[in-house]
């Protein structure tokens, strides 16, 4: 899902998200490329990741996100 549906849109900005771990019915992500330190990851993160996620995973309950973001060398502004 994350590579078919979800990186296609983010490689667009040079970013890319995989899948950290599976727990408690959480995906647990960490962004990379542009997205890591970018100002609009919690919007990509919850509009877009999310959203997107929880409509084609039954049982799914939400994302959470463990990327650091204090790094913004590569990041998408």
């Amino acid at each position: 899902m994350l590579y078919n549906e979800i990186n296609p849109s983010l490689a667009s900005h040079g970013g890319v998200v995989s899948l950290s771990e599976f727990t408690d019915g959480f995906a647990i992500l960490e962004f990379g490329g542009g997205c890591q330190g970018c100002s609009s990851v919690s919007l990509t993160l919850k509009e877009g990741v999310e959203k997107t996620l929880m409509e084609k995973i039954p049982g799914l309950k939400g994302v959470r996100d463990v990327t650091d973001h204090t790094d913004t060398s590569n990041a998408y502004m």
